[in-house]
């Protein structure tokens, strides 16, 4: 299920994860909140007869939906034109919504059909989420077999929320898609506090209302827990593309179709041939180049435990959850079971993301993210939560509050919303150490102590996103991010040692974060994904704890998306896995004595799946490469450690 603002934001900023879903054949449900109706002139901006048009906005609304349907027909038939069933669909507070479906229901279209008059300023989807209204009216598109009659009803704050849980409800979604609750801002005034934000407000709304929906459908009893996926809107726009040129000219095909410019013959009466204002203009917009997840995947959530048995950590229902192999190497797992005592249920949601580390005494560390959204500020809370296992029975216990760098004030509220996803490592002192990216762009760092958590650091700096960090041999940590220059470094001289910054790497700037891997001389390897590519390239230090060679290796010319995982192998070498553009996975050896690189990869399908995929060990001496699939069920595959890596065969992929 996808749950959008307007009419094309699945096809902008959901795509390439959700055609892969529907040439899959997996059944999608996209509810649209608003008309989006603008101006409500269905004109080119470059055609002269727009400044003496009258605006329509029931006719506009139609044409963008006429769009969307044609979209959706061009990637389920390969044609513009099929036939819809269209209907009325009852919904809260007696306003009737349309749902229209496509080929016996692999595609589910719901229109709610709130207004967005550009006329109407102060009547906004936002305004409604932050209670500066009651509610807000719905607009009866051209040609809808809603009603004429139901024209102009309205919908209260609760009635959007509960509407969304009816629908959770019917259609029980594996896998809910949102818009970004938390965007970046472009402008702050320290002295009034005013902030500007790269996003649409109406995504943003759309984002709190889902997560609103989506916390009051969680505390039903479930037969079916959903995995949530969060994507960046117009933020995109801030950061390199990170999709390759055929992905990126996919995604804009089936918008050119949304928009009425994919060379067809209109038959129908002009303002139905899409969305004309947008036309062919998609590219020029920035934003649609990049797909970015707002919590930005993992690749550490698959882990061995002490006794030898693997588990894999995730999130599920707003919970973090966790599979365990029920024996050492073994083929079968437990799961998914509830991962320790989440905190009350009205105390937030887990976000979906967990990273997991083991400290030097083998104990397995997870951090994940707890969030509250509310009308106010002072409901607005994000806090890093921690849970280790203990020491003698290997169980978890209680998930504890690390905080945020912003405390609980209603005048940080703003602050805690532009926090970064939390990257952990240990320290050489055994301890848990986590960085992540605050409000003012740069690292806030926390660190365990004997006696819990120690105060919070500022390392400075100045970056968007895609911190990475690795502790080596010799006891040090260094942390690697993106800025607008290229990459930036903080290291230590002496385990424990104070973090310096290094902005002179000379480093390009990846699309996304980069993966580090020491070798067994002590220089690092990074492997990075080439902007507007996807390729995957390796650079390499020149000398311990030195400057970098800024001269890239290709490793893989096949488009990519996403970080890619690794783990060492038992004859020390690196096993890599990464997404490719059409959904599956690659796999291959990397030599870590500092020899030249490997580019031959094997293929492995596996999908299509959600966040990121992870890849260790396991007792048996297996390569275990696991993704929690778009049905939201863990699924693993196991490769032979010490031979080359082959093609998977039917059946090799178990789902658990």
């Amino acid at each position: 299920m996808q749950i959008c603002a307007h009419t094309d934001d699945d096809l902008y900023f959901m795509t390439p994860d959700l055609l892969q879903s529907v040439r899959a054949g997996v059944p999608v449900v996209s509810v649209y909140l608003t008309t989006g109706e603008a101006d409500g002139i269905n004109l080119s901006f470059s055609d002269p007869a727009r400044k003496t048009a009258e605006p329509d906005y029931p006719g506009y609304t139609a044409a963008r939906q006429h769009g969307i349907r044609a979209a959706y027909a061009a990637m389920v038939t390969g044609s513009r034109r099929a036939d819809w069933k269209r209907d009325t669909l009852p919904v809260r507070g007696g306003v009737t919504a349309e749902i229209n479906t496509l080929a016996d229901g692999q595609v589910t279209l719901i229109f709610l059909n709130l207004r967005t008059c550009v006329a109407m300023p102060d009547q906004k989807v936002l305004h409604l989420w932050a209670e500066r209204i009651g509610e807000l009216a719905t607009l009866r598109p051209t040609g809808s077999p809603i009603p004429a009659k139901s024209d102009g009803r309205t919908l209260t704050r609760d009635g959007v929320i509960d509407t969304l849980v009816d629908l959770m409800q019917q259609y029980e979604p594996a896998l809910v898609r949102v818009m970004n609750p938390d965007p970046e801002r472009t402008s702050y005034d320290a002295k009034t506090g005013s902030i500007s934000y790269c996003d649409n407000t109406d995504h943003t709304a759309a984002a709190f209302f889902a997560l609103a929906a989506l916390r009051r459908y969680e505390r039903t009893a479930l037969s079916r827990r959903p995995a949530v996926e969060s994507y960046l809107g117009y933020c995109n726009k801030l950061r390199p593309d990170n999709l390759s040129a055929g992905a990126a000219a996919e995604k804009f095909h089936y918008l050119a179709v949304y928009g009425g410019e994919d060379g067809h013959e209109c038959r129908e009466e002009p303002g139905m041939c899409g969305d004309r204002p947008l036309g062919n203009r998609a590219y020029n917009r920035y934003y649609g180049q990049s797909t970015t997840h707002r919590w930005q995947p993992g690749t550490t959530w698959l882990q061995p435990r002490a006794d030898g048995r693997l588990t894999a950590f995730g999130v599920l229902g707003g919970r973090p959850v966790v599979w365990t192999q029920d024996q050492p190497g073994g083929d079968a797992w437990s799961g998914p079971e509830t991962l320790g005592q989440w905190p009350a249920d009205d105390e937030g949601r887990c976000l979906s993301w967990l990273d997991a580390v083991r400290d030097d005494a083998g104990r397995i560390h997870v951090l994940a993210m707890r969030s509250t959204v509310g009308a106010g500020p002072e409901t607005q809370q994000r806090d890093v939560m921690h849970l280790e296992q203990d020491a003698r029975s290997g169980e978890f216990g209680s998930w504890a509050n690390a905080g945020n760098p912003y405390g609980t004030a209603a005048n940080g509220a703003a602050k805690r919303r532009g926090l970064g996803i939390p990257v952990a490592t240990v320290t050489g002192s055994g301890h848990v150490k986590f960085a992540l990216r605050n409000f003012g762009g740069g690292l806030s760092a926390r660190t365990t102590t004997p006696d819990g958590w120690g105060p919070w650091e500022d390392l400075h700096g100045g970056l968007l996103e895609g911190a990475s960090a690795v502790r080596l041999e010799r006891g040090t940590v260094e942390i690697y991010a993106t800025n607008k220059e290229g990459m930036l470094r903080w290291y230590q001289r002496t385990p424990g040692g104070a973090f310096e910054r290094d902005y002179a790497t000379l480093l390009a700037r990846p699309a996304g974060r980069p993966t580090l891997v020491e070798q067994t001389d002590g220089r690092l390897l990074m492997f990075a994904r080439q902007p507007g590519t996807g390729w995957t390239l390796a650079y390499r230090q020149r000398e311990v704890g030195g400057d970098w060679d800024p001269q890239p290796c290709v490793v893989d010319s096949t488009p990519g998306f996403g970080p890619l995982a690794y783990t060492v192998l038992p004859d020390g070498d690196a096993a890599l896995v990464q997404r490719t553009d059409d959904g599956g996975l690659r796999a291959c050896r990397q030599p870590r004595d500092g020899s030249a690189l490997n580019s031959e990869w094997t293929p492995l399908g596996g999908g299509p799946f959600v966040h990121a995929p992870s890849v260790a060990v396991d007792a048996a001496g297996r390569v275990v490469v696991s993704v929690l699939d778009d049905q939201a069920r863990l699924r693993t595959l196991s490769l032979d450690a010490y031979a080359p890596f082959k093609e998977p065969e039917a059946g090799d992929w178990r789902v658990h």
